[in-house]
């Protein structure tokens, strides 16, 4: 049995005669042979590159090689009249590549010969032998993964990179910062272990600690609670580099054992070994282990040992080429700057990740919540506190525990430390339905809850445990966690009225985590997120801010919905990476160019954002960066994102799949649709949750076995959106397939609205539909059908009903009745087009009586009706009881300042909430502008003609 022959990475073309037959220099047109395609397009797919040595001009022979579609086969083009050696050994140096893994073919004995001479390293190959080159071993790789077929790309944008750095004028330092590299690290998948395997057969040895692992031995070691196998991407402003890096570790006692660690060649000149070594370093200190490493000389991998040596690692012991080093803890190399290093977060070093950096940053603001903060330290000692009570109140793994808490910074403290308890968290607050409470309880299992203070209204069954209560003893917090038990539970609204649970898991909270990239170099980042607790969107900036040591800030119940609040707020922190819904965007945006030189980046969620959001983000903000991030709490936040660099012309994209997660637009046979054509959205991967609590048949409708990825038991999850995938990979949103909509922020169910009026005794039937009015704001219209023999409802009556069994969101801005509900002629469906028709024509207001009324009362009372698109209210009813949003105060705002300038702020129009009380502040303002005429001492200039 012979060895396996080294494996060719790069096969280098002669053109003419060879590729094809003829001379294109003398005006021959020739074809390319079909073997030379062949072989080109199956060793591509393999990962194995081609280049050019050929003679001639350059031009021509690239302009002949676009004509038949193949120039960007290549990812190193020579043409000219040197030697091909020469050409050969620029090639290769080119690529980064040693040149016993290069392979040259040509038609010319002499030239091959020359080439043998000269580079007695590199294999050649006689023009007749092309057709049979994919069948030889050394072209065939032991593994092919699936990064081979991007393999080619790298290259190409380490070319454009090698042209950039060409024409930099700085540096070589500044170049390296200029190209804003990030390094990821991260556990190796299964569909990671081929690449891995493949870096330890084609990295050069240079770059190696020189032990070495066989694809069997790799995937055995990753399914090994002792062992470790990591692997790092690199990506910089050209593009993405892909896995460059590999690691082994082994946790052998209270030791971290560095087996193996290697880089590939291609990314030498880029300064990461020694960023990657320091994250190893760090990340086993963290876990409160000794770094040591296990070192295998060999006669080309000393750079390696140099580079552990500046690592802080000192030589422990010797045995023959072996070494063992020990880090020394006395040793703190500065940062790298030039490289940003992003770490994954397990489930198992969930709380690690959350919590850990107490130990860098204990006094730093950790979380803020309205007026109220604490330090990573006291949050570190708070939700410890939490968590050992709520062990000691029997919480174990896998159990549900109710937050019981309207949005505070107990809230949100409690939420963690019931996640520090091992249990999964789940947020009510105080106003929800009694009758939906109780529901829910029953199906999640739930037996404790959260409160803070005396409790009312709670379910019996529940035990509480008070956030402030004494800490009775020292319970001990669960060693481990499986990743598999639940982190926290959002509901959603349902068919039935009764809100679905979605039950998400320590592995997917983990996954998103790691899928954030958000940049954070230079000064403390503090994020912001302009959302409610309820909703997962929250998570989307602040549970990544606490693994980097940010402060995060959130606003409290109060400031909910104020937009006056939110700004005020947002002034206050200077947050440099902020998170809303478009809407409540849309409202804060004039707010925030105060924070011009502070704020990096606004990442959005939770509804389709319009062009005209970006056009002004653009316009106030024009440094920040913009992310339009998708995703459904299925899939754990967000899944899919888009950087938003120019103002579109269409649709703003959603973008493409996030690390970690797969986004697959599918047609109804559930296979790939064609790009630019609908299709409906899938998506797969690790954010994908287990599914809906006590739902089986539900949970088994819409996540579904995965066919497009090699995991075992993978799935994915049918979304019922609309999606369009260009050719380019980036994914447009085009609507729901079914009912449901988003609306500011909150994922609605139309026909779980349309189940709860039909409770309504004298509503028959109903139908709701979403419109956005001319604030691009999306609200509902319900059309309803009464009971024979029965007057309309009053609107405020409908709300009332609503406001029992859904959320804010889910209550319909406008109620039209009708005789009958339209059937579409074709379909026999329910005609939604003409619904939606319907809803957005300006509702006719019934007639009604004002006697009584001041004038400026009646004045206020026609605007309302404009706004709210009904006239049944009183003097004394709240704007916010009979329809009104906070972001129809805006607009309320807008029409007072418009007849009465300067008269009431907008964020007293959430106090000043009635007509009356309005009218009267209206009338006052007035009176002091009257008196402060009369009062003011004429000039003379006041008295010339």
């Amino acid at each position: 049995m012979t060895d396996r022959p080294e494996p060719v990475k790069c096969l280098v073309w002669d053109l003419d005669d060879t590729v094809w037959d003829g001379v294109v220099l003398e005006n021959d047109r020739p074809e390319p042979h079909s073997a030379a395609l062949h072989s080109l397009r199956v060793l591509d797919e393999r990962g194995i590159l081609h280049a050019v040595a050929s003679r001639g001009e350059l031009d021509v022979a690239t302009g002949h090689l676009r004509r038949h579609g193949i120039e960007d086969l290549f990812s190193a083009i020579t043409v000219g009249w040197g030697a091909k050696s020469v050409a050969v050994r620029e090639i290769a140096e080119s690529l980064g590549i040693g040149l016993d893994t290069v392979a040259f073919v040509d038609n010319d004995p002499v030239e091959r010969a020359e080439v043998a001479a000269a580079l007695p390293q590199v294999r050649c190959y006689a023009a007749e032998q092309i057709a049979e080159l994919p069948g030889l071993p050394e072209f065939v790789p032991e593994v092919i993964t699936a990064e081979a077929r991007h393999r080619r790309d790298y290259y190409r944008a380490e070319r454009a990179r090698r042209t950039g750095e060409n024409e930099f004028a700085g540096s070589d330092a500044d170049f390296l910062a200029s190209l804003d590299l990030v390094l990821t690290v991260r556990r190796a998948t299964a569909a990671d272990l081929d690449r891995a395997y493949e870096l330890t057969v084609r990295t050069h040895q240079l770059n190696t600690t020189g032990r070495t692992y066989d694809l069997a031995d790799l995937r055995e070691l990753s399914r090994s609670p002792e062992y470790e196998v990591l692997v790092a991407d690199l990506r910089d402003r050209f593009g993405e580099y892909g896995t460059i890096g590999l690691a082994v570790t082994r946790r052998r006692g209270t030791d971290s054992v560095l087996l193996l660690t290697l880089m590939s060649c291609r990314v030498m000149s880029r300064g990461v070994g020694g960023p990657f070594l320091r994250f190893l370093i760090e990340r086993a200190r963290t876990a409160g282990l000794r770094p040591t490493a296990e070192f295998v000389t060999t006669p080309a991998n000393r750079i390696m040992l140099v580079t552990l040596r500046f690592a802080g690692f000192t030589v422990d012991a010797t045995d023959g080429d072996h070494l063992l080093l020990v880090h020394d803890p006395a040793h703190r190399p500065p940062p790298t700057s030039h490289v940003r290093v992003v770490g994954e977060t397990t489930a198992a070093g969930l709380p690690l990740a959350l919590f850990g950096q107490v130990h860098r940053v204990p006094d730093r603001t950790a979380v803020v919540v309205g007026d109220r903060r604490l330090t990573y330290r006291e949050l570190d000692e708070t939700t410890t506190a939490l968590a050992r009570r709520l062990v000691a109140a029997g919480v174990r793994p896998g159990t549900v525990v109710l937050v019981h808490l309207p949005q505070s910074l107990d809230a949100l403290t409690a939420a963690l430390g019931v996640l520090r308890a091992g249990a999964a968290w789940w947020i009510a607050e105080p106003d929800h339905s009694a009758a939906t409470l109780t529901a829910l309880v029953d199906e999640l299992g739930c037996a404790v809850a959260v409160v803070a203070g005396p409790a009312a209204g709670l379910p019996g069954q529940l035990t509480t445990v008070d956030m402030r209560g004494p800490e009775p003893g020292r319970a001990e917090l669960p060693a481990t966690v499986p990743e598999t038990a639940p982190a926290y539970v959002i509901t959603t609204s349902g068919s039935t009225g009764i809100p679905k649970a979605v039950i998400v898991s320590r592995a997917n909270l983990a996954a998103m985590i790691t899928a954030r990239d958000y940049d954070h170099r230079g000064g403390e980042p503090v994020t912001f997120a302009a959302l409610r607790l309820l909703w997962d969107g929250w998570l989307m900036v602040f549970a990544w801010g606490l693994t980097v040591g940010a402060t995060n800030v959130l606003p409290d119940a109060a400031a909910l919905g104020n937009v006056t609040a939110l700004t005020e707020l947002a002034a206050r922190w200077r947050p440099t990476h902020l998170a809303a819904t478009p809407s409540m965007y849309r409202l804060l945006l004039p707010g925030l160019t105060g924070l011009r030189d502070v704020l990096r980046q606004v990442a959005l969620a939770g509804e389709a954002v319009p062009a005209s959001v970006v056009a002004r983000h653009r316009e106030l903000l024009p440094e920040t960066g913009f992310v339009n991030e998708y995703g459904p709490t299925e899939a754990t936040v967000t899944c899919i994102a888009y950087d938003v660099r120019e103002v579109p012309r269409g649709p703003v994209p959603i973008g493409t799949a996030m690390r970690g997660s797969a986004a697959y637009v599918l047609d109804p046979m559930l296979r790939p649709a064609a790009p630019d054509t609908p299709g409906e959205l899938y998506l797969g991967g690790a954010q994908v949750v287990p599914g809906y609590a006590a739902r089986p048949a539900l949970t088994a409708g819409v996540f579904l076995p995965d066919p497009f990825t090699g995991e075992p038991g993978a799935r994915m999850y049918r979304t019922g959106d609309v999606a369009v995938r260009g050719s380019d990979g980036v994914i447009e949103f085009h609507g729901r397939v079914d009912g449901q909509v988003k609306v500011r922020g909150v994922r609605v169910e139309r026909a779980g609205v349309e189940a709860v009026l039909e409770t309504h005794p004298a509503i028959q039937e109903a139908a709701v539909i979403d419109f956005a009015g001319s604030d691009d704001a999306v609200r509902l219209t319900a059309f309803c059908v009464v009971t024979a023999d029965t007057d309309p409802p009053p609107a405020r009556e409908l709300i009332a009903h609503c406001r029992g069994g859904l959320p804010p969101q889910a209550i319909p801005h406008r109620f039209r009745f009708v005789e009958a509900i339209p059937i579409a002629t074709a379909s026999t469906k329910r005609d939604d087009a003409a619904l939606r028709a319907w809803a957005g024509e300006a509702p006719v207001a019934a007639p009604i009586s004002r006697e009584g009324w001041t004038e400026t009362e009646q004045e206020l009372a026609a605007i309302w009706q404009e706004l709210l698109g009904h006239t049944d209210f009183e003097r004394t009813d709240s704007f916010l009881d009979i329809g009104g949003d906070s972001h129809l105060i805006v607009r309320l705002h807008l029409a007072l300042e418009a007849r009465w300038p300067g008269a009431i702020r907008v964020g007293r129009l959430f106090d000043l909430a009635t007509i009356e009380a309005q009218a009267t502040t209206v009338q006052a303002a007035a009176a002091d502008t009257c008196r402060n005429t009369e009062d003011r001492t004429p000039t003379p200039q006041a008295f010339e003609l």
